[in-house]
């Protein structure tokens, strides 16, 4: 494969990538709003407060009066993080191929 295909594959994979966090917040976001609005109706009270929880085991945290619901968000945690490492893998490989093809050129 030459530089530009490279290139080119990089920043295709950079991209997908991207959509791939897009999705993993869309998620996180979408669990918290449920818990938010609909949780309430669920769990037979008037409301339900929602807590975004980020430690050893990353979960939204629902609280409706003594009920409390804890649904795991660790799947989509894992999947944004290792999509971000990626996205900066893929983009330090365009722009490093992208040298080179400049560098190429000036030859």
């Amino acid at each position: 494969m030459n530089d530009r295909g490279l290139a080119v594959s990089c920043a295709l994979v950079f991209a997908i990538l991207l959509g791939v966090v897009a999705l993993g917040f869309a998620q996180i976001a979408s669990t918290y709003q449920w818990c938010e609005g609909d949780a309430a109706g669920q769990l037979a009270s008037i409301r339900a407060v929602a807590e975004l929880r980020l430690d050893a085991t990353p979960a939204v945290v629902c609280r409706s009066g003594e009920v409390t619901v804890e649904l795991p968000i660790a799947p989509a945690v894992a999947v944004v993080a290792f999509a971000v490492v990626g996205m900066a893998i893929s983009l330090v490989t365009v722009v490093v191929t992208a040298r080179r093809v400049r560098a190429a050129k000036r030859r």
